[in-house]
């Protein structure tokens, strides 16, 4: 990839989403991945040269699926059972701390519910998903433009999301063995998209005994550990004992690793989310024994510390990452899992973080949650027509693509296609604003595009209208009327 400044103009802040990604956000995802041992700076990045995994860098769009036990109460994934944000901030003397332990107040200036992880996995007994079909979300999906799609097989809650063979707390032991992994694959394949499975090592079920349940706290560094009920754990694991649960943990999270690279097929994709709590976690798995079982594979970096992809995640790179496969995640609403009682990010907003990823080589992977009862809400559905109908008009700027030449130059976010230049035009927001009602109403403006080619036309996709233009030492200025602007991103196309 190559590196392209963009002019940040008054009428057009194209890469103010950056500054729009929420501050608060921000720290707990930094602190959430100190706790899974994920650190993206260390990570190396070196793509695989199979020639079943050259689509990743052209795919564009993929779908976050964040799916468990959490959507029985429409929660986030795995996250609300650990307790104590809000002591982060804080410093306690012995009494005042003696009495948040006393009065269970962890999330003391925040205003997060306390849910026990006893009580968080209770939910097991209630997922019930009857009206689970994975078939009319890739349906919706294709009809998007989504090329590949990543479902969470088992996030840190540690409920296995298929009958595994290993640990105790999958649909083995509840829903009667159903695997809900399956039907999710012959969707995808159903309608020619690539196969994501998330998987994460860190398993808070099987590491209970030893685990504490609480954010840690700088400033309170002689507050106790919690235990699964969010008592004080005060008591040092047996030496003998804690190695052989490693050992096990270890045997656990191989097995569970090679079921899902065998027991169904072709995987195009393997999203790992962290590194168990054990003295060589990379060791688990190789990256070469994945291979090996499936060659084609694309791999993120998050178990192994190296991957085919570098993963963005709710902040956006702020500049092109460089000749590297790269991928940014985010949520469509506030919460990975929780599509169902919160508020949807604007699809301008959404567009138009699209959009500019494309325009570094970057794909894009925004996530819903399903319901307890395997539905996505229908929400999802209405956002996906959005997307779907921005597709119809726009989608050939966006798909199978690449970067301007090294000798163009755009002042907004531009693709390439054979003689075509694709500029886009990204509705402003309001500071750190990310929902339609924040967006601004857009106004009058000009997009500045250098190239040493005289254009033969240029016109707005969404009207095909021809726009004014002038062309003079190798520069063009383009003429963008807010009276011909979308509530969306509107997408300009050169004509060489």
């Amino acid at each position: 990839m190559k590196f392209n400044n963009y002019i940040l103009t008054s009428s057009l802040s194209i890469l103010a989403f950056a500054a729009h990604a929420q501050v608060k956000e921000n720290a707990a995802a930094r602190v959430e991945h100190s706790m899974i041992s994920v650190d993206e700076q260390k990570s190396g990045v070196s793509h695989t040269t199979h020639p079943d995994a050259q689509w990743y860098p052209t795919a564009g769009l993929g779908l976050f699926i964040h799916w468990g036990l959490s959507s029985v109460k429409d929660l986030d994934a795995s996250w609300p059972m650990i307790t104590g944000w809000g002591l982060a901030s804080i410093k306690l003397d012995s009494a005042e701390m003696a009495r948040v332990i006393r009065e269970r107040q962890y999330n003391i200036n925040d205003s997060r519910p306390v849910l026990t992880p006893n009580e968080y996995w209770a939910m097991a007994k209630e997922f019930n998903p009857g009206n689970y079909d994975p078939d009319k979300w890739m349906k919706a999906a294709k009809a998007a433009g989504f090329t590949y799609a990543v479902l969470t097989t088992k996030h840190h809650e540690g409920f296995a999301m298929w009958p595994s063979k290993f640990g105790n707390f999958n649909t083995k032991n509840f829903m009667g063995g159903r695997d809900l992994v399956k039907p999710f694959i012959e969707a995808c394949r159903k309608y020619r998209i690539k196969v994501g499975l998330y998987f994460s090592p860190p398993d808070w079920y099987f590491e209970k005994e030893y685990k504490s349940f609480r954010r840690p706290s700088p400033n309170n560094p002689d507050f106790p550990e919690l235990d699964a009920d969010l008592n004080p754990r005060t008591a040092k694991p047996d030496p003998e004992k804690l190695m052989r649960h490693k050992a096990a943990y270890a045997a656990m999270v191989r097995g569970q690793i090679l079921e899902l690279l065998t027991n169904y097929g072709k995987i195009d994709l393997l999203w790992f989310d962290g590194k168990a709590p054990i003295d060589d976690p990379t060791t688990v798995v190789t990256l070469e024994e994945i291979r090996k079982l499936q060659p084609g594979i694309v791999i993120n970096p998050r178990m192994h510390g190296t991957g085919d992809f570098k993963t963005f995640e709710r902040t956006p790179p702020s500049k092109d990452p460089g000749d590297i496969w790269a991928e940014f995640c985010n949520p469509w609403t506030g919460s990975w899992a929780n599509s169902n009682t919160l508020p949807f990010r604007s699809n301008a907003f959404m567009l138009g973080q699209f959009v500019t990823m494309r325009s570094w080589g970057v794909n894009y992977l925004p996530s819903v949650g399903p319901k307890a009862d395997g539905s996505l809400p229908e929400a999802v559905y209405q956002n996906m027509k959005v997307v779907a109908d921005w597709m119809k008009t726009n989608g050939k700027a966006v798909k199978h693509v690449t970067q301007l030449p090294a000798d163009e130059w755009s002042s907004v976010p531009a693709t390439a296609s054979d003689n075509l230049r694709f500029l886009f035009a990204i509705p402003a927001f309001k500071d750190k604003g990310m929902y339609e009602k924040d967006r601004l109403a857009a106004a009058d403006t000009s997009l500045v595009f250098k190239t040493s080619s005289k254009p033969r036309s240029v016109l707005l996709l969404g009207s095909g209208k021809k726009l004014k233009y002038t062309y003079a030492g190798n520069q063009m200025v383009i003429d963008l009327p807010a009276a011909l602007r979308s509530n969306l991103v509107d997408v300009v196309q050169v004509t060489f």
